[in-house]
């Protein structure tokens, strides 16, 4: 079996870098990944995101942290309608006024979608609910006239 692995640097108010080694097979079916952070002396094995309706994904995990002697389970429950982070939608829309007369709207929204997670032997809550947000805006207005003559 092949694997891939990312070592993975941000910028953190804490430490100048955190660092995370992420292992995971490097085939397309992958079931797994293997995480392992340093600074919080951690290390997780997460599921892939297992569909449990047309729209919604779990992922399930079991850790150990060294610091604390600990071993939990988390899990998350997602929808694959969106990415993770933010996702963007951006449209055009034609209202016709009456013939020879529309207007078109330039509208985008920012969404992230409400998430549900939760964990067992670990610092995190049980249950945890995120409600999500959005935000749109319309970003342009048009006035369309269309003349047309018949001879």
């Amino acid at each position: 079996m092949d694997n891939g692995s990312s070592y993975l640097l941000y910028n953190e108010p804490t430490n100048d870098y955190h660092a995370k080694l992420v292992l995971k097979p490097l085939c397309p079916e992958r079931k797994w990944k293997f995480i392992y952070e340093p600074l919080h002396q951690e290390v997780r094995v997460l599921s892939k995101k297992i569909p449990v309706t047309r729209f919604l994904n779990l992922q399930v995990g079991v850790g150990h942290n060294f610091q604390m002697n600990a071993i939990g389970w988390k899990w998350k429950l997602t929808s694959c309608l969106g990415g993770d982070g933010v996702s963007r939608i951006r449209n055009k829309t034609t209202l016709g006024l009456s013939p020879g007369i529309d207007f078109r709207f330039g509208w985008r929204a920012d969404f992230v979608l409400p998430e549900v997670t939760g964990a067992l032997g670990t610092e995190e809550p049980l249950f945890n609910m995120s409600s999500g947000r959005l935000e749109a805006s319309l970003d342009r207005v048009e006035a369309i006239v269309t003349h047309s003559d018949y001879l």
